[in-house]
């Protein structure tokens, strides 16, 4: 499909399918394998006809197998887990990244959903967030995550809410949530009626793990875990500058995993990605 063909539509939708088969580089940046996936999606990319409207489009690679690898063993044997990356604090750009994916996968529910929120407008040195300090306590990053947005707490809980309810509705079971400080930790979950029960720190900008973090998450049985993921994992510049689609701003990317719940196996792996045209 050309790409300039991208150009009569308003929003796009970029599905990679199970990129297992076809990207094999190990030790990639998030970042890095997300462009090689697109790459390759781009490059035999198909226009699902079903699926396009009068402004909207989605693409898909050809001859991908994901939905026989989410159906080759029992919905109850498999867990489905998946992290989206957003950095505007739209609830309708959340609830159409999540939607996409119940119909990516052709599934119902997920097991588990992280959300990396980053507000637009922090003050941010290399990605990270910084509080106006030189002290030890900034070293081991203990940081503002509001970067001094005065509205980010607030975007957040606006965000929680609509996440929320996909878990009342046991949609997804599991929600957490990434690169919080402490204390916009303490305020998400004793606002939120769904309390994250996994919360993730990125180890590139953490030499070590906040005690009080350590200690709240351990208090409110929340699993701690690590990542390296980019606070931006797709700029409106890779997208039209390396990937050639051009005119279009990113509004949302999400990853899933399938896993093979016995034997612990990667099933299938990809990325979705939500753009508009400016």
């Amino acid at each position: 499909m050309p790409l300039e063909n991208l150009q009569q539509y308003l929003d796009v939708v970029i599905n990679t399918g199970n990129v297992l088969s076809v990207n094999k580089k190990a030790g990639q940046k998030t970042s890095e394998e997300l462009v090689d996936c697109l790459k390759a999606t781009l490059d035999a990319a198909s226009i699902d006809v079903a699926k396009a409207g009068i402004t909207s489009v989605k693409v898909t690679r050809s001859s991908d197998d994901l939905k026989e690898k989410v159906t080759e063993h029992e919905r109850a044997n498999v867990k489905i887990g998946a992290k989206l990356f957003l950095n505007t604090s739209s609830t309708g750009n959340l609830k159409s990244a999540i939607e996409t994916l119940f119909e990516v996968l052709g599934v119902e529910c997920l097991d588990n959903l992280i959300l990396a929120y980053h507000p637009q407008g922090r003050t941010t040195t290399n990605g990270v967030a910084v509080n106006g300090g030189d002290s030890d306590e900034t070293k081991e990053s203990v940081m503002d995550w509001t970067g001094g947005h005065s509205d980010a707490i607030r975007d957040l809980k606006a965000l929680w809410k609509e996440m929320e309810q996909y878990a009342i509705e046991k949609k997804i079971c599991q929600l957490g949530i990434a690169d919080l400080d402490v204390n916009s930790l303490k305020e998400l979950y004793s606002t939120s009626e769904f309390h994250p029960s996994i919360a993730q720190i990125n180890i590139s900008t953490c030499c070590v793990v906040p005690p009080p973090l350590q200690e709240f998450c351990h208090q409110n049985d929340i699993q701690l875990l690590t990542h390296s993921d980019p606070e931006e994992i797709l700029s409106k510049e890779t997208l039209s500058g390396e990937l050639d689609v051009k005119n279009f701003s990113p509004k949302w990317t999400i990853r899933f995993q399938v896993h093979v719940k016995c034997r612990g196996v990667l099933a299938a792996k990809g990325y979705v990605v939500g753009a508009s045209r400016e």
